[in-house]
């Protein structure tokens, strides 16, 4: 998985978030407001399971339209510019189709798993437990290929087809780190459970996945570059010299009290 890849991601994801606090928890106020549309819309149509369950889509896709500006939006921190809000609705219709895809298949995953794991369970013996089975390997699949989408479109591809087709390949080209990027994103949203997602908050869970992405294109840069090259034996520290230059020598005493540094 390469350690010095990892430490250093680590180190980008936080300095870059912090670099970028206030911009990231103004986004995250979308993120809570969908959130508390979650909470409340279901609850007040629970005695019509149709309308609960449009409710759930629709809030959905409105969640990965609304996510989808917001990775566009983050992009902009890995060179170190700032966003321009005003300039985030034409960010969310660049990447619409895909976060229409995205946010439909999530919807189907939610929906399968709602009603098909409980249909299943009470069906029992080999065939439930087989197809419990399926829907839990396909849930935990497309989880890990979910963490590439957004990365891919905003960086690598514009299409639909080529956009899924090369969140699959990175997901099953760099297991180890695309398990880890799963639990670092888990972490962030455990973390942000207490501070009611303001901070760090899914903005900075979706720019955290734009870096990794970054990242990983050094590697297949390289590759591209030494064909021959063991793929197991990535040189990291020469290909993050550039990379760590630009974040330089930096402190958690320095970020809090610059002027002491």
């Amino acid at each position: 998985m390469g350690n010095s890849m990892i430490g250093f991601f680590l180190k980008k994801a936080f300095f870059d978030g912090w670099d970028n606090l206030i911009s990231l928890a103004i986004m995250n106020l979308g993120f809570i407001v969908l959130l508390l549309g979650f909470l409340s819309l279901p609850a007040m149509l629970g005695e019509h399971p149709l309308l609960v369950i449009t409710t759930v889509v629709l809030l959905i896709l409105l969640l990965h339209l609304y996510a989808g500006g917001v990775a566009v939006s983050t992009s902009n921190f890995l060179e170190g510019r700032s966003i321009e809000f005003r300039a985030f609705f034409s960010n969310i219709l660049s990447v619409w189709k895909v976060s229409v895809v995205f946010g439909a298949i999530s919807s189907l995953q939610v929906v399968l798993l709602a009603v098909g794991f409980p249909f299943y369970l009470s069906i029992g013996g080999l065939i439930g437990l087989s197809a419990v089975s399926v829907l839990f390997w396909f849930s935990v699949f497309w989880n890990l290929v979910s963490l590439w989408i957004f990365p891919v479109r905003v960086q690598l591809d514009g299409t639909i087809r080529g956009v899924l087709k090369k969140s699959i390949y990175l997901s099953l080209d760099n297991p180890g780190f695309t398990v880890f990027l799963s639990l670092y994103t888990l972490f962030n949203l455990v973390l942000s459970f207490i501070t009611a997602f303001l901070i760090p908050g899914v903005s900075s869970i979706l720019l955290s996945h734009q870096i990794a992405m970054k990242l990983r294109l050094y590697k297949y840069n390289y590759l591209e570059e030494h064909p021959d090259a063991d793929r197991k034996r990535i040189p990291w520290d020469a290909l993050l010299i550039d990379e760590k230059e630009k974040v330089g020598q930096r402190t958690l005493r320095g970020m809090i009290f610059p002027w002491k540094e």
